[in-house]
């Protein structure tokens, strides 16, 4: 696996963490002030538990936010992992998520002025946490690549119905404590009207073009040059761009593999940033290998652009082929690194090259 698709990995793998991590202290933290404990388990070990487990998803999202920054592809500057609202790629989403690191690193140094705040401002100071909370999930289900996937879906849909089971619990306690029916109402309002953004719009093909503005695959490079717009397909233009950029480009690429009743095989994979729909057809499976003659690729862009081609053979542990555009009649050098799991995911990167 090439080094950038080590630390698109690796920035994946810190943010799912960073955001587990999340959701186990704000659960914690509710549960502590549920009071619920026993001789065995005392509430100090509950609270030194909840300030472990936050300190954790503060190492996670710091790996998670420097594996970001020097991944090769998007070509963050440090102003825009720092600086909200100043990102080329996806501004407004990655902005939720630099404020909610923000947001987490004051409330877990909140601990440090709580002698002289008063216990009381320190409390509602650290209901903070429920808009972290938010930030957090509205950041990762907008940016994240892996959004669509059934195991991503049950990571975000499990994480909002255990906050929020804990939440109707603390806002209608079973003793004769005061129920509070707002907040509990609020945070139901809340989770609906996220649940409903999230299947309306990162859950729908062509969320690239909004998220990003319609400004393409998020590359640096390929932006400043103008080339590759990721456009909505709800509103085409009369003169589609040509389904590549005029620059050579890389993306990574998640898929999964199909055998039909006739023996042939089909990969249809979704470039991560901008969007695009991979398809690679294969004959046949010959000795448990992917019979690379008659083999064909082809890239769909979000605006309905086409590029297709043969895949030529194996090179260098990778797949090589061609491609031309329908459009613009460019040829186009592809070469492809992907890996499978055992359950027929695959994963890996595409870079591509004009002849």
């Amino acid at each position: 696996m090439i080094p950038s698709t080590l630390t698109w990995e690796v920035a994946r793998a810190g943010g799912f963490m960073a955001y587990g991590l999340l959701t186990a202290s704000v659960a914690i933290g509710l549960i502590v002030s549920l009071k619920w404990r026993s001789p065995r388990w005392t509430r100090f070990i509950t609270t030194e538990l909840h300030r472990f487990v936050t300190l954790l998803a503060l190492v996670f999202t710091a790996i998670h936010t420097l594996m970001v920054a020097i991944d090769p592809f998007i070509r963050f500057s440090p102003a825009e992992v720092l600086v909200p609202l100043v990102s080329h790629y996806r501004p407004l989403w990655i902005a939720l998520g630099i404020v909610a690191s923000y947001l987490l690193i004051a409330v877990y140094l909140s601990e440090r002025v709580r002698p002289y705040i008063g216990y009381a401002w320190w409390r509602r100071f650290h209901e903070i946490s429920f808009a972290i909370f938010g930030l957090a999930l509205v950041h990762g289900i907008a940016t994240g690549s892996d959004v669509r996937t059934p195991w991503a879906i049950a990571i975000y849909a499990g994480s909002v119905v255990l906050v929020g089971a804990l939440v109707l619990v603390r806002a209608f306690p079973p003793t004769e404590e005061r129920a509070h029916p707002i907040p509990a109402a609020i945070a139901m309002v809340a989770a609906l009207a996220i649940g409903l953004w999230a299947w309306l719009g990162p859950l729908q093909p062509g969320w690239n073009a909004i998220a990003n503005d319609g400004r393409g695959s998020g590359s640096a490079t390929l932006d400043a040059a103008g080339a590759n717009p990721s456009l909505d397909p709800v509103q085409p233009t009369a003169a589609p761009s040509p389904v590549q950029p005029r620059q050579p480009f890389s993306d990574t690429i998640s898929g999964q593999l199909q055998q039909a009743d006739d023996g042939s095989v089909a990969m249809t994979a979704v470039l991560s940033s901008s969007g695009d729909r991979l398809t690679l057809r294969f004959p046949s499976v010959q000795r448990g290998r992917l019979e690379i003659s008659g083999a064909t690729l082809s890239l769909l862009a979000p605006n309905g652009d086409r590029c297709t081609g043969p895949i030529e053979g194996i090179a260098n542990s990778g797949l090589t082929a061609s491609c031309q555009g329908a459009s613009s009649g460019s040829v186009w050098s592809i070469r492809m690194t992907l890996s499978e799991d055992s359950q027929g995911f695959v994963n890996g990167t595409i870079e591509a090259d004009p002849q």
